[in-house]
């Protein structure tokens, strides 16, 4: 595990590569949200979408960088939950358990009273 001493966080700040791209990617977005939001009324910079997806950009070149420098592990992804697909399956299984259950039935029924 990398150490989390100031020496240490401050050479993989001046070091790493891949901070320096995060950064540059933070860069370039906050240039270009002011490059787009400087000509928009503030009613209409609001509602932009192009200037959310660059707020957001910035903001995840930030946090990855910052989380590089002080060498914390990304975020695990979270478990996915498979409880409702089991229940839907189990479900269907059972509605054609009963359905053929039914259908045995009623064509013994017809065997015993003599339809066919």
């Amino acid at each position: 595990m990398p150490s989390n001493r100031p020496t240490a966080m401050i050479d993989r700040l001046l070091a790493d590569d891949r901070v320096h791209e995060q950064l540059a990617t933070a860069g370039a977005g906050l240039r270009d949200t002011y490059r787009r939001a400087r000509h928009l009324p503030p009613e209409k910079a609001l509602q932009d979408q192009r200037i959310y997806d660059n707020v957001r950009a910035t903001a995840a070149g930030l946090t990855q960088a910052a989380r590089r420098v002080v060498a914390k592990p990304p975020p695990e992804p979270p478990r996915r939950r498979r409880r409702p697909l089991l229940l839907v399956i189990l479900f269907a299984g059972a509605t054609v358990v009963y359905a053929a259950k039914q259908q045995r039935s009623q064509q013994a029924a017809r065997v015993a009273t003599g339809e066919e």
